[in-house]
């Protein structure tokens, strides 16, 4: 086993959490919407939608912010982060 297949593994189980995490809260948003006796179909799909959005935001700074830190050289790829400066 090479040591990149290693790094591939320990990366992709935090995408896989971080997926399911979204997936599994839009889940309980239509649930929780669904159960309520007095809605409808079309007031159910509005939430949905607007989760759908939330999620694909979400991802899409991170996946941002992930090839923005890959981008960097190594020595401040690990470098904490002191937020913006003054």
């Amino acid at each position: 086993m090479t040591p990149n297949t290693g790094s591939k593994r320990s990366h992709r189980a935090p995408r896989l959490l971080f997926a399911g995490l979204l997936f599994a809260g839009l889940l309980m948003l239509v649930a929780r919407t669904a159960s309520r006796p007095d809605v409808s179909l079309g007031e159910m799909l509005f939430p949905a939608i607007g989760g759908l959005v939330v999620l694909a935001a979400i991802a899409i700074i991170v996946r941002q912010d992930r090839r923005d830190r890959d981008a960097l050289p190594p020595a401040q790829r690990d470098r904490q982060d002191h937020g913006t400066p003054n």
